[in-house]
C-alpha cells in the first residue's frame, strides 16, 4: 500500500479551509480530526492546513464540565495562541466564553500535557499575532470583514505553581 503520509491529517491539505469551505465540510472536517486525534492519543493529525495543532480543555462556563477543543494555532513568542473565530460566524465560540469564565486549563500541543492560563491578547500583541495568522491563511481576514465583532486571540502560558 506504499508509504503513509507522515501526518495522516496531510490527506486534508487538499481540501479548502476557512473562507473557502462552507460550515458544514468544515465541521465533518474537524470531526474527523478529532476522531484521528482522540484514537492516536494525539500522534496524530498534529497540523491541519499549514497550522499546528493544539487540545485545550476547558471548564464550561454553565455546566462546569471539562469540554475538549482541538485548534489550530500560531506561536506566540513560544506558546500557543488561539484565534476565536467560530468558523465566521458574528458571535463568540464557547470556548472563548469557558475561557473567559476560567482562564485555567490543560492543553497538548506536540504530545505533551501542559498546564496553562489562557490569556485574551489586546492592542499590538493582538494586532502581531492576527497579522502572522492572516498571512498563513487569509480566510481569516475574510471572517473579520463580515463581522461587527473583534476575533478574540488567546496566548496559552504557562500556569505557575
Amino acid at each position: 500500500m506504499g508509504d503513509a503520509p507522515s501526518d495522516a491529517m496531510s490527506v486534508l491539505g487538499s481540501v479548502p479551509l476557512m473562507a473557502e469551505a462552507n460550515r458544514t465540510s468544515m465541521r465533518a472536517q474537524w470531526r474527523f480530526h478529532k476522531a484521528l486525534w482522540n484514537a492516536s492519543g494525539g500522534r496524530l493529525g498534529r497540523r491541519i492546513g499549514g497550522f499546528p495543532i493544539v487540545e485545550v480543555v476547558t471548564i464550561g462556563h454553565q455546566s462546569g464540565a471539562e469540554r475538549q477543543i482541538l485548534i489550530s494555532f500560531v506561536d506566540a513568542d513560544g506558546a500557543p495562541a488561539i484565534i476565536g473565530s467560530n468558523a465566521g460566524r458574528d458571535a463568540d465560540p464557547a470556548w472563548v466564553k469557558n475561557l473567559r469564565a476560567q482562564p485555567a486549563a490543560r492543553a497538548r500541543w506536540d504530545g505533551t500535557w501542559h498546564d496553562v492560563v489562557a490569556r485574551e491578547l489586546h492592542g499590538d500583541e493582538r494586532d502581531a499575532v492576527w497579522d502572522e495568522a492572516v498571512e498563513r491563511n487569509p480566510g481569516y481576514e475574510d471572517y473579520a470583514d463580515g463581522m461587527t465583532r473583534t476575533i478574540p486571540i488567546f496566548r496559552l502560558e504557562p500556569a505557575v505553581g
